[in-house]
């Protein structure tokens, strides 16, 4: 309604032939929100400015008319529009307008995909803005036209273009490196294509360090989880964990609840890479939440498949799989093709590594066709090996040939060394008994490439399939040569491996440092980030000047050459048994996490919580106070009925994340079983815990999932009437459930000794 008052407001002033009033009124209007009659009060005020023979005017009612048409998604009027105001203010001589409102027009230009059309265009103004001397715009004509490059997919050009831009982006005032900052921001994109990952967070930290001299929170904040990601693809997962941490502070401070998913969902993934698998599902659990919040479906996919692949690292496969399937539930047009076919691909490979081969063909080959129709050559090259592999389990060689062949191809077209050497491989491992020459040359080239690129690990492979060949040949004496270059190239990767332990388990007790840290800063609120940084720099280099000390100390200690092999033998058993007892423990500790979990709601299981009670109850003199709820959710046998059960996990998923939002950090929550849910209250009253269902009773209530309205029925209990064992505090509460359930559901019941006679 805000437009449509000024565009009155405007043609009451006219009428008046106030030019004054009407050139104040008409930068008032907003394009937001728009209607059809907001184009026909313009457009009535651009005929009047004709009529009066005001240039000017007629100018800034054709940019407004190029701004309401290209909201509206007019693109063809939005540039006629453009056009027409550049030419006007041309003919008036204000060059500064005349370039604003070319560069729009190239803007829609680029969203039409007409991009000859936009470069000539560019090729106009640009030496006009040069001739003009105004950097600013020069510089912005020049981002422009990277981002047309970068939009065709040609990079490198989009990267030349924004380099360019910087030489015009040298002032110190707040608008212009505000822009500098953007022309780094998108040299990380562009390099991040182009997989260049050390330029991706060289440029990242650069936007980021203006953002920060700006003090743009918001900036800071996304522009943290980007350069978390790029360290991640360098590796450097101790530096990825700590910007990964900064960000998500930044984020609990802002109103921006998909930057908060954004951050939670990457602080997961470093986590998943160090291995710390709880933590990684604690945060990728949050992030669906949020997603599930915004009612973000492809939020919802990316949360799915990151926990789906969680489980997979784990070999939790059935788990897995049901994360994949609750990304191929969700509505087609709400979730992007690349995470469809991602959950597709994964289930894929679970289904070929189990046996079920026909549901992994149709499963490979949906996502197969996903890729083709994105024009996606990288992951059509890699589900077509796939589906090549699930052939080749079948014994059916001639469509697994055929399908390592086209990998190969595409491969080759996109020129991926990688994926060359990967379809190469299994293409002459499966030609060994067919036709052995042509193996051995394919698996030559493969060889050499993965040389090239340094991958040991696909090196090794090449090697066995080179031994099975010439093998095959009779050449026992090259099959050999393979032999002793697998094996002691075997050796180096398992050293590799040793050292790329150390280098986890640095990230992992670096992970625990800094969460203490980030613990303490929040309850102290003194000191603010950099103080962090510093810290953490000051400690790195203070551990570091430690070892090397201690290096000294050694070198000098044990100067004779046995006591040093003595030592040197002692260490590597050291670390043997050290490596092992980490793994085991790492194990024990990620199957005792998923043991104690529903892996649906993320609440502990019943085991686990009749394990914390039983515990409770040792002590029960000085147990105090201490109360529990029991919960149901209300005809959720209607919701699975009605809505299925997709709808019914997702009812469960976001009670149980009420609950848990409902209690103190010494609560616990617990799924009792199908839809029904325990809470204990350490320290709660009767009245207090009564108080806090009614709480979540109400919250519940007034909460809307997915449309459907859904109510929770609650029974209280508490050691104040005398139970003596779980068992009975449960039936106490279980029997104050059963009174609010059969008085009509959701309500709240506080057991009373007169229950047990009804």
């Amino acid at each position: 309604m805000r437009i449509i008052f000024f565009i009155f407001f405007i043609f009451y002033f006219t009428v008046a032939n106030s030019q004054e009033a009407l050139l104040a009124s008409i930068e008032k209007i907003e394009t937001k929100p728009l209607s059809e009659k907001s184009v026909e009060l313009a457009n009535e005020v651009l005929e009047l400015s004709k009529a009066d023979n005001n240039h000017s005017l007629s100018a800034q009612a054709h940019t407004l008319l190029g701004k309401l048409t290209k909201e509206s998604g007019d693109i063809n009027q939005s540039i006629y529009h453009f056009s027409q105001a550049s030419s006007i203010y041309k003919f008036i001589g204000n060059i500064k307008q005349q370039l604003k409102s070319s560069i729009n027009e190239v803007k829609v230009l680029f969203k039409a995909k007409r991009y000859d059309d936009a470069y000539k265009l560019i090729g106009e103004i640009l030496p006009l803005s040069q001739q003009y001397s105004d950097e600013l715009l020069t510089a912005q004509i020049l981002i422009i036209k990277g981002d047309g490059f970068y939009q065709q997919k040609y990079f490198n050009d989009a990267i030349a273009q924004f380099t360019n831009s910087l030489q015009y982006l040298s002032k110190s005032t707040k608008e212009i490196q505000h822009k500098r900052a953007e022309a780094y921001k998108k040299l990380a994109e562009s390099y991040k294509r182009l997989k260049d990952r050390e330029n991706t967070a060289l440029f990242y930290k650069k936007a980021l360090s203006i953002y920060e001299n700006q003090h743009n929170n918001k900036l800071i904040a996304r522009t943290l989880n980007t350069l978390a990601e790029a360290e991640r693809h360098l590796g450097n997962y101790v530096i990825s964990l700590d910007y990964s941490m900064r960000s998500l502070e930044h984020h609990e401070q802002l109103n921006d609840p998909l930057g908060y998913a954004k951050a939670s969902m990457g602080a997961g993934i470093i986590y998943r890479h160090i291995g710390r698998y709880e933590k990684s599902l604690k945060y990728t659990h949050k992030a669906y939440l949020y997603y599930k919040k915004m009612n973000n479906s492809n939020g919802i996919a990316k949360a799915s498949n990151q926990t789906g692949l969680i489980y997979t690292r784990l070999k939790q496969f059935d788990y897995a799989k049901t994360f994949y399937q609750r990304t191929i539930n969700l509505p087609v047009d709400e979730v992007e093709s690349k995470e469809l076919a991602t959950a597709l691909r994964e289930m894929a490979v679970i289904n070929l590594n189990t046996g079920d081969y026909d549901l992994a063909m149709i499963m490979a080959k949906k996502a197969h066709n996903i890729y083709k129709a994105d024009n996606d050559k990288l992951k059509s090259s890699l589900t077509a090996r796939i589906t090549g592999n699930i052939y080749r389990a079948q014994n059916n060689n001639i469509n697994a040939t055929r399908y390592y062949r086209e990998s190969l191809s595409i491969a080759h077209e996109i020129g991926s060394e990688l994926y060359q050497i990967k379809a190469e491989t299994t293409l002459g491992s499966i030609l060994i008994d067919e036709n052995v020459d042509e193996a051995v040359e394919l698996l030559k080239t493969a060889l050499k490439l993965s040389i090239k690129i340094n991958t040991k690990e696909l090196t090794l492979y090449v090697y066995r399939e080179l031994r099975k060949a010439e093998k095959h040949r009779g050449n026992v004496a090259q099959s050999l040569d393979y032999a002793e270059k697998e094996i002691a190239l075997s050796r180096v990767i398992q050293q590799e491996e040793q050292d790329n332990g150390f280098i986890l388990e640095k990230a992992k007790l670096h992970s625990h440092k800094l969460e203490m840290e980030l613990e303490l800063l929040r309850e102290k609120n003194e000191l603010d980030q950099l103080a962090l940084t510093k810290k953490n720099s000051e400690v790195e280099i203070a551990e570091k000047t430690r070892l090397i000390s201690e290096l000294k100390l050694v070198k000098n200690r044990y100067a004779s050459i046995a006591l040093v092999a003595l030592l040197a033998t002692c260490v590597i058993v050291a670390i043997f048994i050290y490596r092992k007892f980490i793994d085991s423990t790492k194990r024990n500790r990620e199957l005792g996490y998923l043991a104690a979990r529903d892996p649906l709601t993320n609440c502990y299981n019943r085991r686990v919580l009749f394990d914390f009670m039983d515990r409770d109850f040792l002590s029960l003199k000085e147990l105090g106070e201490y109360s529990i709820i029991l919960a149901d959710i209300d005809h959720f046998k209607t919701v699975n009925d009605t809505h299925g059960h997709i709808a019914g996990d997702t009812v469960l998923i976001s009670v149980a994340a009420i609950l848990q939002n409902n209690i103190n950090e010494s609560d616990i929550v617990a799924r009792f079983g199908g839809e029904e849910f325990c809470i204990i209250l350490p320290g709660s009253t009767k009245d207090q815990a009564a108080s806090i269902a009614e709480s979540i009773r109400q919250e519940l209530e007034s909460t809307s999932f997915d449309n459907t309205a859904i109510t929770c029925s609650f029974g209280v209990s508490s050691i104040e009437f005398n139970a003596k064992t779980p068992t009975e505090l449960i039936e106490q509460a279980d029997l104050a459930l059963f009174k609010s359930k059969s008085s009509g559901r959701n309500r709240v019941t506080v057991w009373q000794k007169k229950l047990e006679q009804d």
